[in-house]
């Protein structure tokens, strides 16, 4: 009797675990979104930067230089696209004949600027290059509706995922089921966050007539890649 019993409860673990183990049967695939589009700003920072034998000298010039620089900016975008950073003042040392000399006292201050209207930009860095600034790093393009692109791309990736899980499932001769698990990676293609570096301009150019710098823009790829888990059965 007990023997019976041993073995009935035996055979109902068994068939317990294998239907557990259809139940739980899953398919885990990924699948990738990819938008490409034309860049419609431009995000740069402009660098000011003042050595002075007098502390007060080089921030006054960093100051004056300052508002210029935005009273320029302002012509070309809404105060809400200019920041502009604290001035930061220190000692400036430098090494001569292979000593570290004292060179006076540095002043230095950066702006950030958008701008939002790609034509302008040759026009743009010639003002620019006629004020006292150090430079323009940072050059990098933008779009406006960055968020908005990533969102639509997410939702490519989840269909491409689903495509594939529907072809694996054909293949393999067994049936999609509900969506048991889904996420984005948060992987974007290197370069989209942050766009395109152009690179620095030097006010040493200003030797070649102080002309503003033209730019082609390069096509901005934004790209999003989801996982998707799937229920499948016989």
């Amino acid at each position: 009797m007990n023997r019976i019993l041993l073995f009935t409860l035996s055979a109902f673990f068994l068939l317990s675990c294998h239907e557990a183990r259809k139940k739980s049967a899953t398919i885990k695939v990924s699948g990738e979104g990819k938008i490409r589009v034309k860049p419609d700003l431009i995000n740069l920072t402009i660098n000011i930067h003042f050595v002075q034998p007098r502390m007060a000298d080089a921030v006054r010039l960093s100051q004056q230089t300052a508002d210029s620089v935005v009273a320029i900016l302002k012509q070309f975008a809404q105060p809400d696209d200019i920041k502009t950073s604290y001035i930061s003042a220190d000692k400036e040392f430098g090494y001569v004949r292979q000593r570290n000399v004292f060179l006076g006292y540095k002043a230095e201050q950066s702006v950030d600027f958008v701008l939002r209207d790609l034509n302008r930009f040759t026009d743009l860095t010639a003002r620019l290059l006629t004020t006292r600034i150090e430079g323009i790093s940072e050059v990098q393009f933008g779009h406006s509706k960055a968020d908005s692109i990533l969102r639509e791309a997410d939702l490519m990736a989840y269909d491409d995922a689903h495509k594939s899980a529907n072809k694996l499932c054909e293949r393999a001769g067994v049936k999609l089921g509900s969506l048991v698990y889904l996420t984005n990676t948060g992987e974007v293609e290197s370069g989209v966050e942050e766009y395109s570096n152009r690179g620095d301009i030097h006010t040493l150019n200003k030797a070649y007539g102080g002309e503003g710098f033209k730019i082609s823009p390069e096509i901005l790829v934004f790209t999003r890649k989801v996982i998707s888990e799937y229920n499948i059965s016989d």
